[in-house]
C-alpha cells in the first residue's frame, strides 16, 4: 500500500516540473525584459525611477503579466511597477485594493496590494460570493518606460 502511495506522490511532483523548454522560455523571457529596461531614457524627459506615485498621478493600470504592472500617468507618462515577487493572482482586466503603509494619498516600493472582484463594494461584502479575497501582493520601485518599451515587454512576454 505504501509503494502505491509513495508512486502516486512522485508523479504529482513530476507533474508540477516545469519542462526544461519551458524554464529556458522563461529564463529568456526575463532576459529580454531586462535588456529593453536597460536602455536609458532621458532623465528630463522621462524622470528617475520614483518610490512612489500619488494617487493624481495616475489613471489606469495595466497588467502585463504575474510580475509586471505599468501605471499611466498624466501626460502620456508610463511607470513599470516590477513586484517584489509574482502575484499569481493577478490577470487584466481585474481590480487592485492597495494598502499603503505610508499614507492614502499615495503608493509606494514595498505598499501591498491584493486582487479584487469588481463587485466588492461595501454593499457587497455581506454576500457569499465576495468572501474570497486574493493574495496580498507587493509593489517594487516605479520605473519609468515608454510605450514601446511596454509594447516590447509585451512581446517578449508573449513569446514565451
Amino acid at each position: 500500500m505504501w509503494k502505491i502511495a509513495t508512486l502516486l506522490l512522485l508523479l504529482a511532483f513530476a507533474g508540477c516540473a516545469a519542462s526544461p523548454e519551458a524554464e529556458q522560455r522563461s529564463r529568456q523571457a526575463e532576459e529580454d525584459v531586462a535588456a529593453i529596461l536597460s536602455q536609458p531614457l532621458d532623465a528630463e524627459e522621462y524622470g528617475e525611477t520614483r518610490r512612489c506615485l500619488m494617487s493624481a498621478q495616475y489613471h489606469n493600470i495595466r497588467i502585463l503579466d504575474d510580475q509586471r504592472v505599468v501605471f499611466e500617468g498624466t501626460g502620456n507618462k508610463l511607470w513599470l511597477n516590477q513586484l517584489r515577487g509574482r502575484c499569481p493572482d493577478l490577470r487584466a482586466g481585474q481590480a487592485l485594493r492597495f494598502r499603503s503603509r505610508i499614507d492614502l494619498g499615495r503608493i509606494c516600493d514595498l505598499d501591498h496590494f491584493e486582487v479584487v472582484d469588481w463587485f466588492d463594494w461595501p454593499w457587497y461584502r455581506h454576500w457569499p460570493w465576495d468572501r474570497w479575497s486574493g493574495m496580498s501582493c507587493t509593489l517594487g520601485p516605479f520605473q519609468p518606460v515608454t510605450e514601446a518599451q511596454v509594447d516590447a515587454i509585451r512581446d517578449a512576454l508573449k513569446a514565451r
